[in-house]
């Protein structure tokens, strides 16, 4: 039987993508174009890693540029696996000049996000060796030791790879018996695989740690993109992101205050709600108290008169005395 391959390759959505608020919108178009997201994360490369990424363009005119704009701020890294996926996602993204992408293709990426040459929203590997070293340099080299299977080698890969961490999982749900509601032990297996994930990444230690903080430095003051006005424009765009993130921040500390206030007034509202209680209560067992002690005084009075009628009654059914 003939192995049918599902093909992967690496995607990038590039710093000014992200600066401009475009990652969810690229992602949508990813996924209605039928690529499958393998695995994707956001990373800050240093000058020196953006070199190293664009090590084939060492020498050209646009290299120490491109190196600039790589490393100026976060990009989300992605493996995307379809058939024919290098090709397809190409394709998607557009021509590499967002101006020409604009004539050629107006409903690609990046004629939709993109600006110019190097502002260009997007990368995607030309070919499959480049997209096997690229996945390399973000993730972990087990990703592309082999491309997807489909048929007999899915199920041999689930067999090989899936099939004892869910053996676990289901004898530690069987031993955990944690409610007999479908939803909530579906939630309960879901908890446990994100906490026992074999492929979990590990943290650091504090040597790596260090070492990894010395790497990362600020790189705005070496800026050159061509011109003073895009290094400006630029670094009014990273300006207007922290602006809005401090809006943010003020405008949830703000909510925050306004429900802390309101939760107060609702909790003083209660309390007096219960102290009119407590004192129509005290009113009206007072009350009581007085209409019993009237009607005990009204018993008192009508057994005395009574018991005084039936005295005249007996006396006046004496018989006189002979004279």
């Amino acid at each position: 039987m003939t192995q049918e391959l599902v093909e992967k390759t690496l995607a990038l959505i590039k710093p000014d993508a992200v600066r401009n608020g475009n990652v969810e919108h690229i992602l949508q178009q990813i996924e209605l174009k039928g690529f499958t997201i393998v695995t994707r994360q956001r990373v800050h490369l240093t000058k020196k890693k953006a070199g190293e990424f664009y090590a084939e363009h060492s020498g050209k005119p646009f290299y120490e540029s491109l190196a600039n704009f790589m490393s100026s701020g976060p990009l989300m890294a992605l493996v995307l696996a379809r058939d024919n996926a290098i090709p397809a996602w190409r394709e998607l993204m557009g021509p590499t000049n967002s101006n020409k992408a604009r004539e050629a293709n107006p409903t690609c990426l990046r004629a939709l996000y993109g600006t110019d040459g190097t502002f260009n929203a997007t990368h995607g590997s030309d070919c499959t060796e480049s997209a096997s070293r690229e996945i390399r340099f973000f993730f972990f080299a087990k990703l592309v030791q082999d491309p997807l299977p489909n048929g007999v080698a899915a199920k041999n890969f689930v067999v090989k790879e899936l099939q004892p961490t869910l053996i676990h999982c289901l004898t530690a749900l069987c031993k955990a018996k944690p409610t007999a509601n479908k939803l909530e032990a579906i939630t309960w297996v879901a908890k446990w695989l994100l906490e026992n994930n074999p492929n979990k990444p590990r943290p650091l230690t504090v040597e790596e740690a260090e070492t990894l903080e010395e790497e990362e430095e600020d790189e705005y003051a070496d800026f050159d993109f061509g011109s003073e006005k895009q290094a400006e424009e630029t670094m009014d765009d990273d300006l207007d992101e922290e602006a809005r993130a401090a809006t943010k921040l003020q405008s949830h500390f703000r909510g925050y205050k306004v429900r802390k206030n309101a939760k107060a007034k609702t909790e003083r509202r209660k309390s007096q709600v219960v102290l009119v209680s407590v004192e129509t209560t005290a009113e009206d067992e007072e009350q009581a108290a007085i209409k019993v002690q009237s009607l005990f005084r009204g018993h008192k009075a009508r057994k005395t008169v009574k018991n005084k009628k039936a005295k005249a009654a007996t006396k006046a059914d004496e018989p006189e005395p002979a004279e």
